[in-house]
This record gives C-alpha cells, structure tokens and sequence, in this order.
C-alpha cells in the first residue's frame, strides 16, 4: 500500500489597508512602538486597529473565495499543466477570517507550485494584498503548533504596546482574541 505524502503550508494575508499593528512582526520590534505612535499622531483611532473579531474591518472572506483565487493564480501563473496537477491534491484545512491565517494541504510534489502562486497573488475580491508563506511542514499538527506561537508572539506584542498605552481596554480583547484563535486552531480535524 502506498502512502500519500502531504506538505501543509500556513500562510498569512495582509491587506494593503491592514492597521500597522496587525501586519507581521518581528521577533525583536522594540522600535516599531515608536512609528506606530508616530502614524497616529492625534487621531482618534487606535494604533492596534480593532482589536475585535475582524481584526482589519474588512468583509469576512470565505473558505470558496479563496480556494478559488488560487486555483486562478495556478492556472493564471502555471498554466495548464499547473491546475492539472494541483486541482485533486490541494486542500484547505483551516482559513480564519478574523486572523486571515491559513493551512493548506497539498501533495509534496507540488509544494513549489502551489507556493509560488500564493506569492503572486496580489488581490483577492478587488483587494490589493500579498500572501505570505509562515511555515511548511510534513503534519497538520507541527503546523498547529507554529499557527498557535505565530498568534501569540503577535499578540503578546499588541498586549505589551497596549499596556505601555495604557489601554486596559484593548490589553484585554487581545487576551481573549489569543484565547479565541488558539481554540479554532486546535479544534482542525487530523
């Protein structure tokens, strides 16, 4: 019997339009405080954008949308042969709206072309925004993992901007945001 050998890739959307504070960050971004303080000088609106449960304000994007832009991007970027060999093995796991981080699975053989896409793909609905690749792994449960230190890394560091702003508020919808995301993460079918 023949086992079939899966890669997972969890990846990250970031919308041209997203809050300085939800875009990626660094391990080490003790400077960033400053130029997030510095972009909202004397506006009303948090330097964390909404800290709730759409995190950049932007329509919910679905599961079918998505599998679909990159089906095009495949066809679009890797023609024929491309959309061949990816249609059957290429699968979405997990897509969450609210933190716009997901994990595909897809055949080891294609992981290159499936990778490449996500890399130039440069709108989904009319949006402007780039795709970037966080992690690939050989089990859904490694990725789990690095989905779960991914939002709490990014979290912590909201919560600790929050707490030199002292912004009681906004320190805790980020607990509860981390809390959240770290139950449908581990709710993903193995």
């Amino acid at each position: 019997m023949v086992r079939f050998k899966n890669r997972y890739l969890l990846f990250e959307i970031i919308y041209a339009d997203t809050p300085l504070g939800w875009t990626s960050i660094p391990a080490t971004a003790s400077s960033a405080l400053g130029s997030s303080l510095q972009s909202h000088p004397g506006s009303n609106q948090s330097p964390f954008g909404d800290t709730g449960r759409n995190n950049c304000r932007l329509p919910p994007l679905a599961n079918k949308d998505l599998v679909y832009a990159i089906k095009d991007s495949i066809a679009e970027n890797f023609g024929d042969y491309g959309a061949g060999i990816t249609q059957r093995p290429m699968t979405l796991k997990y897509f969450s709206p609210h933190t716009n981080i997901g994990i595909l699975r897809i055949s080891r053989e294609e992981v290159h072309i499936v990778w490449g896409a996500l890399t130039f793909m440069k709108e989904l609905k009319g949006r402007p925004c780039i795709i970037k690749v966080l992690h690939t792994s050989g089990t859904i449960k490694k990725c789990q993992l690095m989905t779960i230190k991914y939002d709490r890394d990014r979290i912590m560091y909201l919560r600790n901007q929050a707490q030199l702003l002292k912004d009681t508020q906004t320190y805790t919808q980020l607990g509860l945001a981390f809390k959240d995301s770290a139950d449908e993460v581990n709710s993903i079918e193995i």
